[in-house]
């Protein structure tokens, strides 16, 4: 039965999908032709009819479109043949536009621009623009991420009100403030941040006990007594949703005047902050906990290289300043502490994926100097740990006093993915015995067989794909990735809003008379989880884009070198290779090797129909830089003229007749 539906598309690399208005519809697949004729962009509106063909699948034909998502775009000026066009940038499923003859001669070829759509493109008709804005040349340092900003429509500047609100509140704390908290000024806090960090907003201290036990206090700035609900900097804040992270620059959820000032655990300054103070045994199981609004005063700002190359012994402590020497003992201790709470971590089944990330650094002018990947050391792992706790223990508070509140959630994987990955991991010899498939322990009994293989760092990307993703919400359903009944967001209140709505619920149940009035009812908790979820995504797609493009610069550099790769996928259209070192994904096409190859065992083998060699998810290979875009977020990658010579290192059997057929079709043709 044929009827017609309001909808949204939704693109996802290079295919767009139809979402019906009506509630739990599954999303459904627009054709490469409607696609092609109507140049579709994520958030479209439209309305389009569904039927099903004979094989009973449902088919989309778009109607009419209701509302274009874009009305003006980020792009870069780009010269074809003698005139200038535009080339949307970052935005594959829309091509390049023409520029209005007016306007063409007072640009120039690699000006990025921000471009009003005049007509949208169409079959046999390009699409044209009206240049609004000038940002400068797009190799500049800063512009690309000045497009990136309007492309993902991040916030800009704060109002002249929020800042002129941060700017009084961003005062020395009073006597009368400090009389009212625990003092906790004398203990020996430490923060442990990134060389470039500038918004502190947690603090560690600990006592190792005489019964060889531990306590840890971790400190959280207390965001919640200078942004007040419904004040202009909680309106703005909420808006924002989140911190933004490019490489080299940080688009802040609060004004700096808070972020990185009066609410900023900076050293040898009073701050005000919330605490949680909890007591484990020997083994790191948790005994008792407690939580109070406190003063503290941090006593050294560690780094994240300084820590780990103190307690790894590659740095001699006489280098250090005084300050830092004093908390060593602290940061020993600390360590004991963390690798007892990783034991009980790891016991309940928590996921631990190893997936590096690149290091990308700048000199002074904001040019890229080199990209190298960041290490995870035991300092990265300290923390990570200790916020875990952190979370852990305010969630299971709140859960148990049945008080409303945002819980991060993450369901478990639907179970039809995970038995077509199980299926998948038998061909790397991996599987699973004694523990159910949709348990945690599983997917951690995997990752343990895959460390070391050749095909390790796909395996993790494997098991991340089929995750489901971590959102913010009132009904709790545990956390299946940490293995955890409970858990929450709040040690990050400088950056993430939920962080804040959280640190309001945990005063309005410790201090009712003054705080009571704080906290959201149930209906806008679920609307807020909603909207601080998709700001989140949309942050977390922004800074993935950021840092391709940075890592595309570099490449750029090196066009027509070879690097070494391992392929981490494998398509109709061909093979998705991760280059070591920089980890930047790029694509080999199958067109430009000499064989016709077809697509085995569920994406996991590509095999030459004439030659039989074959490529597998995991194998290493040269590949040569064919095409750097970082217009359009994209590397093209070609095999090296030797490695094209005596590529396929391993042989197959002869493969079906049906993929024999149609590569005498593609000859024909």
């Amino acid at each position: 039965m044929e009827k017609t539906v309001a909808g949204t598309i939704r693109i996802r690399g290079r295919s767009a999908f139809f979402i019906r208005d009506a509630k739990e519809a599954l999303p459904l697949k627009i054709s490469y032709h409607h696609q092609l004729q109507y140049h579709f962009m994520d958030g479209d509106r439209l309305t389009a009819s569904v039927h099903a063909d004979r094989r009973g699948r449902l088919r989309v034909v778009p109607v009419r479109i209701i509302s274009r998502a874009l009305s003006t775009i980020a792009a870069v000026v780009a010269k074809e043949g003698r005139e200038l066009v535009c080339i949307p940038f970052d935005l594959p499923a829309l091509d390049q536009l023409r520029i209005e003859e007016s306007q063409a001669e007072n640009l120039r070829d690699g000006d990025a621009v921000i471009a009003r759509i005049n007509r949208y493109p169409s079959y046999g008709q390009p699409g044209t623009v009206i240049i609004e804005q000038r940002l400068g040349r797009f190799r500049e340092p800063g512009v690309d991420d000045r497009l990136i900003i309007h492309r993902y429509q991040l916030p800009k500047r704060f109002p002249w009100g929020c800042r002129k609100l941060a700017r009084e509140l961003a005062v020395p704390v009073s006597r009368q403030e400090l009389r009212k908290r625990t003092d906790l000024r004398r203990k020996r806090f430490i923060t442990i941040d990134g060389d470039k960090a500038r918004d502190f907003d947690d603090a560690v201290a600990i006592d190792q006990l005489e019964n060889g036990g531990f306590r840890l206090y971790i400190s959280i700035a207390d965001v919640s007594h200078y942004v007040k609900p419904g004040s202009l900097l909680d309106r703005e804040a909420c808006r924002r949703g989140t911190s933004i992270y490019f490489p080299n620059r940080c688009i802040p959820m609060l004004p700096e005047e808070l972020s990185n000032d009066i609410c900023s655990l900076r050293p040898e300054k009073d701050r005000l902050t919330l605490t949680v103070v909890m007591e484990f045994d020997h083994a790191g199981h948790r005994l008792t906990e407690h939580f109070c609004p406190s003063v503290i005063n941090c006593k050294a700002r560690w780094t994240y290289a300084d820590a780990a190359g103190i307690l790894e012994g590659t740095i001699d402590a006489g280098s250090l300043p005084e300050n830092h020497r004093r908390t060593i003992g602290e940061l020993r201790t600390m360590e004991k502490l963390c690798r007892q709470l990783q034991k009980q971590r790891r016991r309940r089944g928590s996921i631990d994926f190893d997936l590096p990330e690149a290091h990308i650094s700048f000199d002074l002018q904001g040019n890229i100097e080199d990209i190298q990947p960041e290490p995870r050391t035991i300092a990265h792992q300290m923390i990570e740990e200790f916020m875990l706790s952190a979370n852990e223990t305010v969630a299971t508070y709140l859960g148990w006093l049945g008080i409303p509140f945002l819980y991060r959630v993450h369901p478990p994987p639907e179970p039809k993915k995970i038995t077509r990955l199980l299926e998948t991991l038998k061909c790397f010899g991996l599987s699973v015995k004694g523990w159910r498939a949709a348990h945690p322990k599983a997917f951690q009994e995997l990752l343990r067989q895959a460390a070391g293989l050749p095909a390790a760092a796909v395996v993790n990307r494997m098991l991340l794909q089929i995750m489901q993703k971590a959102v913010y919400s009132p009904a709790n359903c545990g956390h299946f990735g940490l293995a955890l009944q409970y858990y929450t967001h709040f040690t990050s209140p400088i950056r993430r809003y939920p962080d804040l709505l959280v640190h309001r619920v945990l005063k309005s149940c410790l201090w009712p008379e003054k705080h009571g009035e704080d906290t959201l009812p149930q209906e806008k908790l679920e609307l807020a989880g909603d909207e601080l979820s998709n700001r989140e995504r949309l942050a977390v797609e922004a800074e993935r884009a950021a840092v391709t493009v940075k890592k595309l610069f570099y490449l750029e550099k090196h066009a027509g070198e070879t690097f070494t790769g391992f392929v981490s996928g494998i398509i109709d259209a061909g093979l998705f290779i991760t280059l070591e070192g920089i980890l930047a994904d790029g694509l080999l096409p199958f067109r430009n090797l000499d064989d016709y190859y077809v697509v085995q065992d569920d994406g996991i083998r590509a095999v030459g129909e004439q030659s039989g060699n074959s490529y597998a998810i995991g194998d290493t290979l040269q590949v040569c830089l064919a095409a750097v875009d970082p217009v359009r977020c994209r590397l093209d990658l070609s095999l090296p003229t030797a490695e094209r010579q005596h590529r396929g290192r391993r042989k197959t059997p002869a493969v079906r007749k049906t993929n024999r057929a149609a590569y005498r079709q593609r000859k024909v043709k």
